[in-house]
């Protein structure tokens, strides 16, 4: 065969070998001078003819390219077994130095064809259709530093926390004892898998590939260990603090105010840089969001149909009527206990008609999605939709009250209210020792508005205010709201708690612009003696969102979340199945719940002071037929009461946890 069939097939071989490698990561070495081990292995009599400029760019460039199986074993991308005989030689020698090199780090090139493959009559060594790294905020290079600043902190967060803490960190958020444990669970069960990996691995180079491995293939900020909210669990751990001390600080960090968002508002050179950015990454209509309407899911796991307009063809055939809770059966009819798992294979399939008992308000859900259908996805996985949980607002009063260093226990009487966003709202108390209100914070009675949010300027965007009294005086009560400045879009929506001697009233409703005010209670405060509260304003009275607490209702469908939808889903994100309920509905706005910033994609955590302010002020916009319902994690108790029909059957079937 002659040389330029040789090379031929050569050149052939060479992409072909790389395109079988595409779809994995690769890794540079610390291998140098490849191209003149190269030449020094040919024929003496060929040397000459393949000294060249563009082939040495290639061979030293990205010759020493490897992949990484999931053994930790290198092989080489570029260099083919069976080579033409002319390159045998070279094509050992170059393979046998690769092998013995370490790897440095993980690489990405911006460009699909790597080196020069003609100039002129001349071809020479290349590839084409390589992976390309695109990302508007880093470059290649930029990005390739990252990845070894974060082999660097992930090695190290191994050796600082050993396989036990992990494991004893795991039991623990599994054992549904830590608030939102749901969030971390992923990057611990991550970290685990990688110390089973690597435990048995004798050769330490072995298991660097193998680190280097994690590191290339982690989700974002997976690699972050230390800096993380994992990390402040096991070093807890490791520290040997009681499970009191652990909890304690893991539910301070994991507050929903605080857990990856922003604790002060966005300066304007913070807000200056987020302009640009969006901008920049075209996401000016991405930001924007909507409830998602049944009818809009893709995947269901059941789907039921409920109807809840009239079908009869009349000209009132499309209004829509009230929704009613469901009777209940004369006969009290037995309930059966079991796993999700259970029912999802032994139930569901024969199930006609769901309904759903409305006990838990906090697990009520809803699923949102882009205003914009066409705009750039903003988040982890490959849908526009996230979720919410209600829960994951209301339990933040306590929270909130007490991180601006009010008093929320021990109180006779207590006034507390919280809202989403930068508006101006304050409690006001017309009682036995005068006005408190923000112009006199306190009467003679220990009386005292101990929080006070955003008067005068922007204090937070996840605002609280508290009114309270040790021991409060007996007389006449008038509690109200006001809205001294409106700083969103005309109306905002908020939560007060009035409690009173250890009953606590709730109220939720929408205040709106400028000089707004609603009279919440008014009543004659007598000790011992709970008072009947006079309202213009609803009280919860065991109504929330839209639907009577402790009746039935349909279900219209069950489904995963969002980030389980699709071929490609995104486990690290949680693993939640929402119950869509015929009627239900969020009536508060959903503001500051557009979107988190723990879903979405990596790029946009630097801007999202800004972005926290602007889903504060931003209320998600109604849709008909809403996707809302109850959720539940596949990591925390369930405790949902269901009425199963399965033809002419019915029966009651608690689901007590996922498996």
């Amino acid at each position: 065969m002659n040389t330029d069939k040789e090379y031929e097939m050569f050149s052939v071989q060479i992409r072909d070998r790389f395109a079988s490698f595409v779809g994995k990561p690769l890794f540079t070495t610390d291998v140098t001078g490849l191209f003149d081990v190269f030449l020094a292995n040919l024929p003496d009599e060929q040397r000459q003819h393949y000294t060249c400029h563009a082939c040495r760019r290639f061979v030293d460039t990205f010759g020493g390219l490897v992949s990484v199986s999931d053994k930790g074993v290198m092989q080489s991308v570029m260099w083919p077994t069976g080579a033409p005989e002319l390159f045998r030689g070279a094509v050992d020698a170059m393979t046998r130095l690769i092998n013995a090199a370490n790897l440095t780090g993980v690489f990405l090139h911006g460009k699909p064809v790597w080196g020069t493959p003609i100039t002129g009559d001349w071809h020479h060594m290349s590839v084409i259709n390589a992976p390309t790294y695109h990302n508007l905020l880093k470059t290649p290079g930029q990005a390739m530093s990252e990845k070894i600043e974060d082999y660097q902190i992930l090695r190290r967060s191994l050796a600082e926390f050993p396989q036990p803490i992990v494991e004893q960190a795991i039991t623990l958020l599994k054992s549904e004892a830590l608030y939102r444990s749901d969030r971390v669970l992923g990057v611990a069960e991550w970290l685990l898998k990688l110390h089973q990996t690597i435990a048995n691995v004798k050769k330490q180079r072995v298991k660097d590939n193998l680190i280097w491995l994690a590191v290339a293939t982690a989700p974002a900020g997976f690699c972050h260990v230390r800096s993380s909210m994992i990390g402040t669990l096991l070093e807890d751990i490791a520290a040997g603090l009681s499970f009191a001390a652990v909890s304690s600080r893991f539910a301070e960090k994991m507050n929903p105010a605080n857990y990856q968002r922003s604790q002060v508002a966005p300066t304007i050179g913070n807000v200056q840089q987020a302009e640009r950015l969006v901008k920049q990454l075209g996401l000016e209509n991405s930001l924007p969001r909507r409830y998602m309407s049944v009818d809009e899911i893709p995947e269901f796991v059941w789907r039921g149909c409920a109807k809840t307009k009239l079908q009869d063809g009349g000209a009132f055939s499309g209004i829509e009527t009230k929704r009613q809770a469901l009777s209940s059966p004369t006969i009290n009819l037995p309930v059966t206990t079991m796993t999700w798992d259970k029912f999802q294979r032994t139930v569901l399939p024969t199930a006609t008609k769901i309904e759903v008992k409305i006990e838990n308000v906090a697990r009520f859900a809803a699923l949102i999605t882009a205003v914009h259908p066409d705009s750039p996805n903003i988040l982890q996985w490959g849908n526009r939709s996230s979720w919410y949980y209600h829960g994951g607002v209301d339990a933040e009063m306590r929270r909130r009250v007490e991180d601006a260093g009010g008093r929320y226990d021990n109180n006779e009487i207590r006034f507390t209210g919280m809202w989403e966003g930068p508006t101006d709202l304050d409690l006001h108390c017309e009682g036995p020792g005068g006005h408190i209100y923000y112009g006199s914070k306190r009467d003679g009675y220990g009386g005292w508005l101990d929080v006070d949010a955003n008067g005068g300027y922007v204090t937070s965007y996840k605002p609280v205010e508290n009114i309270r009294w040790p021991t409060a005086p007996l007389g006449n009560y008038r509690f109200y709201i006001h809205n001294y400045y409106e700083r969103g879009n005309g109306y905002t929506p908020y939560k007060v708690e009035l409690e009173i001697a250890g009953k606590v009233f709730t109220f939720e409703g929408t205040i709106g612009a400028t000089g707004s005010r609603i009279d919440l209670a008014h009543f004659q405060y007598v000790r011992g003696v709970i008072p009947g509260i006079r309202s213009s304003a609803a009280v919860a009275n065991g109504t929330a969102w839209n639907l009577q607490v402790g009746q039935f209702y349909s279900v219209t469908g069950i489904v995963k979340s969002p980030n389980l939808w699709g071929d490609q889903p995104v486990d690290h994100a949680g693993d939640h199945t929402f119950f869509l309920i015929d009627g239900c509905k969020d009536i508060d706005g959903g503001k500051g719940r557009g979107f988190f910033n723990e879903m979405l994609k990596s790029e946009l955590r630097e801007i999202r002071k800004t972005l926290e302010a602007y889903t504060a002020g931003t209320p998600i916009a109604e849709v008909e037929n809403p996707a809302c319902g109850m959720g539940f994690s596949k990591d925390s108790e369930w405790d949902i009461v269901l009425r199963v029909t399965e033809g002419n059957a019915t029966r009651l079937i608690k689901i007590d946890r996922y498996d």
